[in-house]
């Protein structure tokens, strides 16, 4: 059993070098701009994988440096859902395995929203929230259109894990003003506002919500909030005036 194993490593360490062998035989041409490509993203590769993934740092680096990144990115992304799918682990383990493989997808696949999406969860879940918000910065500088990544980052979390109310407001305020934004992000900034006590700005926001919506039933929805935060002033407002 002993000697399978070490021909199975041996056999698989082979097959390996000759997959580098052939990815560069086939690459040779390659012109200068894409091995400068190929020098800085293999940095990157190796940084984010050389502690906990040195094999995935070596093969994953070369396999993108010669022009097969998508590649290595979507390999990538499916050994992390592995990982993270190991329940017989810690949640520490699980991050640890994970999260450096999800880095690296991030630089050799910048564009894959679903692995931004997937990495912040696994981030989150494991305990480190501030790295999922930079993760999703990553994912929206990346792209900008990709409004999931900014609702994840300002409604999901800003507003109910961190309570950084004015970051979402201001991360809210930012999506809003790309075309094409989704009109339920114009809600969760009235929502945002109340959460963080501009309720007169709410209020603004939600009467905006109401002359802009695209059915009657949003309209309700918003003549709703309008009148509740309105009741909501008038008691703050009596309060006040009882105690002076």
């Amino acid at each position: 059993m002993l000697i399978s194993i070490e021909r199975r490593k041996k056999l698989t360490g082979v097959i390996l070098f000759c997959i580098i062998v052939f990815l560069f035989l086939i690459k040779i041409n390659m012109d200068s701009e894409v091995a400068s490509s190929h020098d800085f993203l293999l940095g990157e590769v190796i940084y984010q994988l050389a502690d906990t993934h040195p094999k995935e740092a070596l093969l994953g680096g070369v396999m993108a440096g010669l022009g097969f990144k998508e590649i290595v990115s979507d390999l990538f992304f499916l050994q992390s859902i592995q990982y993270f799918g190991s329940w017989t682990e810690s949640r520490e383990k699980r991050y640890k395995m994970a999260c450096p493989l999800l880095k690296a997808m991030g630089k050799l696949s910048p564009h894959f929203v679903p692995g931004y999406s997937f990495g912040a969860l696994i981030m989150e879940e494991t305990g480190h929230v501030d790295e999922a918000i930079a993760f999703l910065d990553e994912g929206i500088e990346n792209n900008p259109y990709a409004f999931e990544l900014w609702i994840y980052r300002d409604f999901m979390i800003r507003l109910f894990k961190t309570c950084e109310y004015s970051k979402a407001i201001q991360g809210l305020k930012k999506a809003i003003q790309l075309e094409g934004h989704p009109p339920i992000l114009e809600r969760i900034l009235a929502y945002a506002y109340e959460k963080n006590g501009q309720i007169k700005e709410a209020i603004l926001q939600w009467r905006k919500v109401y002359l802009e919506g695209e059915n009657s039933r949003i309209r309700k929805i918003a003549r709703r909030n309008i009148e509740r935060l309105l009741k909501l002033l008038r008691e703050k407002h009596d309060e006040t005036d009882k105690e002076n």
